[in-house]
Parts: structure tokens; C-alpha cells; sequence
């Protein structure tokens, strides 16, 4: 697919579809891009979600967060079967796995995000998948690793990043200040979930974001 940049991403990270489907069309109407599919509903409620998202909102790409350590190849058949987009396989899995579904996504036509959550090298290992031929790559600092230490953010690991990798490189945020620095730094596409859609406004705050954002956004060179 072709893209315009910048991109933003809603993160749907619940328990049941009713309430990703609900979150959704909160975050069309406050113009986000991609629908997310989050690895919490995926756990939940299997893949159905997807195909639900695909035919709720059919001029939308949807994007199946598996965070895929294994399998990379069948998670990608999986979303081309449900009618989804893009798939992400973590940059942490082997190399066959990474490279399995990068190959199967451009056989079926679905994008691959490879996510670099936990990944110890991150410039190294993004040029590595972005040489093998990743469609995008998602620098995540994690939910858990913010609960542990919240006042870091994904922000740090961009320059190295943007450094190496010439094609579009996204990032996990956490608010408006982040996402706004990450785009003025030359990030291409954003992606956001609880922290603003757990507020009693979330279609004021998602739609101050995506103003944000595409304000700010620096394309590189």
C-alpha cells in the first residue's frame, strides 16, 4: 500500500471487540490513519477481531499487533485471511521468524512492522530488518517497562534509528509532548492508546493529538 506521512496509529488495546469497534469510530472521527488491533484483544478474542474492524471501517487500514515471536509466516496468512492489512513480528524473534514473515507479507501483500520491544541493540537490529525488507519499523518502549520507570519514553532511541533505517520508522508514545517531539525529530508515523483514551474526553485529546502531530511533523532531509 501506498502511504501518506505522517501516519497515526490508535492502539485498541481491549478485552472484547464491542469496545475496540466503540474506540474506533472515536478515533476515525478524530482522524486517526490505522486501526490497531491490540496484542490484549488478539489474546482475548482470537483473530475475529480483525475481520469485525475490517468490514466496521472498510477504507481503513488495520493493523494485527501479535507482537509474533514464532510462526511469522502464518501470522501473516492469518491477517491476509481476516482481510487486515499489517501484521507486526517482534524484532527480538529469531531471525527466521522475522525474515519468514517479511517474505510471506510481500508473496500476500500485507505490510510487516517489525517492533523492536526489548530489543538491546535498536539501531543495529532495525537497519538488519529494514535490510531484509521490513515495511516499517516500531520503536516500543514498553507498558511495563513505563510502569517501572515513567519518566522515560521511546524518544531516546529515535536519532540512532532515523540514522540507519531510510524508510519509515514509527513510535510507541505516550501523550502529546512525546509524539510531538518524536515528529519534529522526523519519526513518520505515531501510534497512542490508554493513556488518552481512558480520559473522559477521548475524542478531544485523540483529536488534539492527530493536530499535533501533523503540525509538528519534520519530514527527514
Amino acid at each position: 500500500m501506498a502511504y501518506t506521512y505522517p501516519i497515526t496509529q490508535i492502539a485498541l488495546d481491549y478485552p472484547t471487540t464491542e469496545e475496540a469497534l466503540d474506540m474506533a469510530a472515536i478515533a476515525v472521527e478524530a482522524g486517526f490513519d490505522w486501526l490497531e488491533i491490540g496484542t490484549p484483544l488478539i489474546t482475548c478474542q482470537g483473530l475475529a477481531p480483525i475481520g469485525a474492524m475490517v468490514r466496521a471501517f472498510p477504507d481503513m487500514p488495520v493493523i494485527a499487533d501479535y507482537k509474533t515471536m514464532d510462526s511469522g509466516f502464518k501470522n501473516v496468512q492469518r491477517t491476509k485471511d481476516q482481510g487486515g492489512h499489517l501484521m507486526t513480528v517482534c524484532a527480538n524473534a529469531s531471525d527466521a521468524t522475522v525474515r519468514s514473515a517479511i517474505d510471506e507479507g510481500k508473496k500476500l501483500g500485507i505490510d510487516v512492522v517489525v517492533d523492536t520491544i526489548g530489543a538491546k541493540d535498536q539501531p543495529g537490529r532495525a537497519r538488519q530488518c529494514w535490510e531484509w525488507g521490513a515495511d516499517f519499523i516500531y520503536l516500543h518502549y514498553s507498558a511495563d517497562e513505563r510502569r517501572a520507570d515513567d519518566s522515560r519514553d521511546t524518544t531516546p532511541w529515535l536519532p540512532g534509528v532515523l540514522e540507519v533505517v531510510p524508510g519509515p520508522v514509527g513510535i510507541a508514545t505516550f501523550g502529546v509532548e512525546d509524539a510531538v517531539c518524536a515528529a519534529k525529530m522526523g519519526a513518520e508515523y505515531f501510534v497512542i492508546g490508554h493513556p488518552l483514551t481512558d480520559g473522559d474526553d477521548p475524542l478531544g485529546e485523540l483529536t488534539r493529538y492527530v493536530d499535533e502531530v501533523k503540525s509538528n511533523y519534520r519530514p527527514r532531509g
